[in-house]
């Protein structure tokens, strides 16, 4: 369903923007955030899926996006590999949110056909 440019496309995005949080707002490593930036990725590719099989709106869908990438960095902050803070976590899902509505378009959306 995607291919390795449209992962690539995600993972720069996704990297940017917890690079813009996490790392300038809680002192993060930048290794630490391009590895958490893998599975966040992987996941986001996963709702995109998801949302097209269920047809729904990227009104609904970034928004969705950018608040489970946040939460998978709450969880990766208690397993202490990262400091998270929840100021930061909003900031991110926010800013993610934002991102993946306005880049929608770069990603060529293949609708499921059954």
């Amino acid at each position: 369903m995607f291919n390795q440019s449209h992962f690539l496309g995600k993972y720069a995005m996704i990297t940017v923007v917890s690079l813009l949080t996490l790392t300038l707002f809680d002192s993060n490593p930048w290794w630490k955030v391009l590895f958490f930036a893998i599975p966040a990725t992987l996941l986001n590719l996963y709702l995109t899926g998801l949302a097209l099989q269920q047809a729904w709106s990227q009104v609904m869908t970034a928004p969705l996006q950018g608040v489970v990438a946040a939460f998978l960095a709450y969880l990766v902050s208690l397993a202490t590999v990262f400091r998270a803070t929840f100021g930061t976590l909003v900031g991110f899902a926010l800013l993610l949110s934002v991102v993946e509505y306005l880049l929608a378009g770069f990603f060529p959306q293949k609708h499921h056909e059954e």
